[in-house]
């Protein structure tokens, strides 16, 4: 028993100083913008999770249990403070109260005379866009119907959802022959500690299904890995570009089944919202949402004064370039887990509209299978983009995005001059 605890004896001290962090939390922000207050806490985080990560890889000797049990730790840590980053969280709870209430979120915002009656001092005032219907498609409102009417239990459904990603992780890298420690690239990065314990977003409820897609795939289960795709994308469409990660025979069917999945939903829906069953969605691609936007910036740009609607142009090139690139990944060969990765990766570079961090939380799961320095450093410095919110102004340091991205195009050129000698794990993937 002692030997044992000695050959954990690092992870059990990253993990221990982490948790210290964790329970430090925003109240040492002592009255200071918790946006520009979050890269202090985010980065000592993120250097204790590289090490303990680090030396998993290199000792290949960790303890699942322990992994995961630290992971719940600091998620459980997190959750005692009130939500952060982000707001978003008070819609999912609201929507499924005016569900129960017999009226539909498309169809009534939360600023609608209608649903006064609801309206209560802990959740209404806090949801974002007060005016505006919501943009989350059929399969999240099924969810947002049973979740509590409490922002600390909704959080707590999160966590159990992503509780099942991290064990879902560690039977597909059994399956695989990967060490299952390596979960803790999931299960311990901060980004998907704060957006899911703190932020509450609802990836956390998207992804275990992405990942059972890819189970279910293992096992040979095609209708069913189309229905678990078919399930993620009702609740936030992107996950519908997995398909693209199997086999190409298969394309078909996969994404009929996936799209028959989010068909169902929006009809179902559509009978009581009408023509506002898209809700917010139209307007979401509209210039009133930009935020820390990439690729499409830097074409954008120079085409300001040669074009009359730059934004529509660099807008429609990047949704083509993402058509394009996902349908090419999907003709090529290669294991599932790691074209997974890449569609992810390219919807993130490609992505027209705006960018959260919280949108790369899809993208952690297969940086397990396929480690990449170039993404690892995307997920470090997203949080960057949250000082725009305490900038004056709302102007987002011009400093951000580079710094983001520079080094993302830097790493991948490494990894590419790397790959022509590739290592045997990789190849096992």
């Amino acid at each position: 028993m002692r030997a044992a605890v000695r050959r954990q004896l690092p992870l059990l001290l990253l993990g221990t100083a982490a948790a210290a962090v964790y329970s430090i939390g925003f109240e040492a922000a002592d009255g200071a913008d918790a946006t520009r207050f979050f890269p202090a806490l985010y980065y000592p985080l993120f250097a204790l999770y590289g090490a303990a990560a680090w030396w998993v890889w290199r000792h290949k000797r960790a303890s699942v249990p322990l992994v995961i049990a630290f992971a719940m730790l600091f998620r459980l840590l997190a959750v005692a403070d009130p939500p952060s980053l982000s707001s978003d969280v008070h819609r999912y709870p609201w929507d499924g109260l005016v569900q129960r209430a017999g009226h539909s979120p498309y169809a009534h915002p939360p600023g609608d005379a209608t649903l006064a009656p609801l309206r209560d001092a802990a959740i209404h005032p806090h949801i974002n866009r007060q005016w505006a219907r919501t943009v989350y498609p059929p399969g999240a409102q099924a969810l947002f119907l049973v979740l509590p009417y409490d922002i600390d239990g909704t959080r707590l459904v999160m966590i159990a959802f992503d509780l099942v990603t991290m064990l879902l992780l560690v039977v597909l890298l059994g399956r695989l022959g990967l060490d299952p420690a390596r979960v803790i690239l999931y299960a311990w990065a901060p980004l998907v500690v704060y957006e899911v314990a703190n932020n509450g977003h609802l990836e956390a409820a998207v992804i275990p299904f992405m990942v059972g897609a890819m189970l279910a795939w293992r096992a040979g289960l095609v209708r069913r890995t189309g229905l678990l795709i078919g399930v993620a994308a009702a609740m936030k469409l992107y996950p519908a570009l997995l398909c693209a990660a199997f086999d190409r025979r298969r394309l078909v069917r996969l994404g009929l089944v996936a799209g028959a999945v989010v068909g169902v939903g929006y009809l179902i829906y559509g009978a009581f919202a009408g023509r506002y069953v898209l809700g917010f969605l139209p307007e979401y691609v509209g210039v009133a949402e930009d935020h820390n936007i990439g690729l499409r910036a830097l074409i954008e740009w120079p085409l300001a004064g040669v074009v009359s609607h730059p934004r529509a142009v660099a807008f429609a090139l990047c949704a083509a370039g993402l058509l394009a690139g996902v349908w090419t990944i999907a003709r090529s060969d290669g294991p599932p887990e790691r074209k997974a990765l890449h569609v992810a990766a390219l919807y993130l570079v490609l992505l027209p509209t705006a960018f959260h961090p919280w949108y790369a939380l899809w993208l952690i799961p297969w940086l397990c299978i396929r480690p990449s320095l170039a993404w690892l450093w995307l997920t470090a410095a997203l949080p960057l983009s949250y000082l725009k919110y305490s900038a004056v102004g709302g102007v987002m340091p011009g400093w951000v995005v580079p710094l983001e991205w520079l080094p993302v195009v830097a790493l991948l050129l490494f990894e590419r001059w790397r790959s022509a000698a590739p290592v045997q794990e990789v190849e096992a993937c």
